[in-house]
């Protein structure tokens, strides 16, 4: 029988702040930025005991706690401690599929049998690696298959072990409310109330399965396996790759000013490239999203003839985008995306970027010649190179705010 972990990082972002600052430790705090418009990103469990809670409005936040603290996030933290935290949990097991930046689920079997350790055993071992290393809490759930020990991570945080097997998943799961069983979104809950369906439970009994079929339809047969303690979904490695690099910010103020957004496009553009490089990641495709307000948004890619990750070109090449269909209009949200990426060893050799060493990615003539392409389709705006706008007084202000 093979034993799957769940492995979630709790609180995460809150979390790796406080890691950061031990100032931090046992008070309320949430990570989002001090704004009219922020939305909680995460809030640490001081914070929860308030009722305080993710995608809650900062404002709502501070009524039910007026000592809470604000902190900023900072993702490219986040990011670094996720990929410490995979790296952790793989010197344990290689079968492992990275869920979320915070969670992820392993394939223990081999390792248990090999070193004849218990599986609650292990647990703690990792739990006790990861606080060692990284600061962090996670909570552990251990089952015969994934959805179980997803439902089992998630009875006891932070810091919690639950093991679910075929006994007594019964008497743990079948009496929780429908609303908490992973997959069942909120929208579904009165849906199936309607039909009697209440808990967990309820699910499972086979005399419902014609009531679920209503509101599940072709997933019915899943969802009755999955609350009857079956999951026969296997550990997907290919979920650890990434699709897209992209990157995003919100304004503080809706804004209008060219130079301003343009200047963002500069800092996403960089910090895309600085993360495709990190992982050796090109792509020929990139793309730009303008966001106008919560539910209007227009999406422009283009297909270059360069697989890249250079910042002068995915820099330049979102300025074109932004050209062809911005029209003055107030903007809330911008960002820029390489997308189906690929790593660089899979790259054709004969590709004109990579002729003998992948280090010519970073080679001028390429990235040169395509922002000669790129002028030549532009008519009241010129793309140069960043690191020739210094020689430019005036474009320097207008690309690179504060002299990036």
């Amino acid at each position: 029988m093979q034993i799957i972990f769940h492995i979630d990082l709790n609180a995460f972002f809150a979390s790796a702040e406080i890691s950061q600052n031990p100032q931090l430790v046992g008070k309320p705090i949430v990570v989002c930025r001090e704004s009219r418009r922020s939305i909680i990103t995460t809030a640490s469990y001081e914070a929860r005991k308030y009722g305080i809670h993710s995608a809650m409005p900062l404002f709502q936040a501070k009524k039910l706690c007026p000592q809470l603290i604000t902190v900023p996030p900072h993702f490219a933290l986040y990011k670094t401690l996720s990929q410490e935290f995979f790296q952790i949990i793989s010197t344990f097991s290689k079968k492992l599929e990275v869920a979320s930046i915070d969670e992820c689920y392993v394939d223990m079997t081999e390792y248990i049998q090999e070193h004849h350790l218990q599986p609650y055993q292990v647990a703690q071992n990792i739990q006790k690696k990861v606080y060692k290393t990284l600061k962090l809490q996670c909570s552990i759930g251990i089952a015969p298959n994934k959805f179980l020990a997803k439902m089992a991570s998630d009875m006891k945080k932070p810091m919690g072990i639950t093991i679910l097997t075929k006994r007594n998943f019964k008497e743990k799961l079948w009496h929780l409310p429908v609303g908490q069983m992973h997959g069942i979104g909120k929208k579904t809950v009165p849906k199936l109330e309607q039909h009697g369906i209440y808990t967990i439970g309820d699910l499972a009994k086979y005399e419902n399965y014609e009531k679920i079929r209503t509101v599940f339809q072709k997933n019915t047969f899943i969802i009755y396996q999955r609350a009857n303690g079956k999951d026969f979904s296997k550990i997907n490695y290919e979920k650890n790759e990434l699709k897209s690099v992209g990157n995003s910010t919100t304004f503080e103020n809706d804004s209008h000013d060219e130079e301003f957004i343009k200047s963002v496009f500069h800092s996403l553009s960089k910090e895309v490239s600085a993360r495709a490089k990190k992982r050796d990641l090109v792509s020929n495709s990139i793309s730009i999203t303008l966001k106008y307000t919560r539910e209007k948004s227009k999406t422009k890619q283009t297909v270059i003839d360069q697989y890249t990750n250079d910042f002068d070109i995915i820099y330049a090449t979102a300025l074109l985008l932004f050209e062809s269909i911005y029209h003055g209009e107030n903007l809330r949200l911008v960002g820029v995306s390489l997308n189906n990426v690929v790593h660089l060893q899979d790259i054709n050799i004969q590709l004109s970027l990579f002729h003998s060493t992948q280090s010519q990615i970073q080679k001028e003539t390429p990235t040169d010649q395509l922002i000669s392409q790129l002028n030549e389709n532009l008519s009241d705006t010129k793309v140069m190179k960043a690191s020739s706008l210094i020689k430019n007084q005036d474009i320097q202000k207008k690309y690179l705010k504060n002299n990036e």
